[in-house]
């Protein structure tokens, strides 16, 4: 089985745990959107999409919508969506510049340059 995964969003909030969205398919016949990147206390990891609900003692409970039954699917689904992760973010970082102007640096025209002439 082939599975494509994709960056959707990346999440840039600072406190949370949430760094990004990803969709993925399989062997291009079915997607599964929703599957958040997240970073924990040990480490990152993939959260499957899932719903919350109140159980019996009013506690909030989550349940997966879908997930991986064997440990092998498991495995595979989380390697595709940290790889596509990880190329994500090496891609925003080859396309970020960043520029640094000091208090002295002052916006001006060239010296050298005569003033162009109107005329009407």
């Amino acid at each position: 089985m082939r599975i494509h995964a994709s960056i959707n969003r990346l999440v840039d909030k600072p406190d949370s745990n949430i760094k990004a969205f990803a969709s993925v398919s399989f062997d291009g016949f079915y997607a599964v959107h929703g599957i958040k990147v997240c970073e924990g206390e040990k480490g990152r990891f993939v959260s499957m999409p899932s719903t919350q609900y109140t159980d019996r003692d009013g506690n909030k409970q989550y349940q997966d919508i879908f997930h991986p039954i064997s440990k092998g699917a498991r495995n595979a689904l989380n390697q595709a969506v940290l790889n596509a992760y990880d190329i994500k973010l090496q891609q925003v970082q080859q396309t970020e510049i960043e520029v640094e102007n000091t208090p002295d640096e002052e916006m001006s025209e060239p010296e050298d340059e005569p003033e162009p002439e109107l005329s009407m």
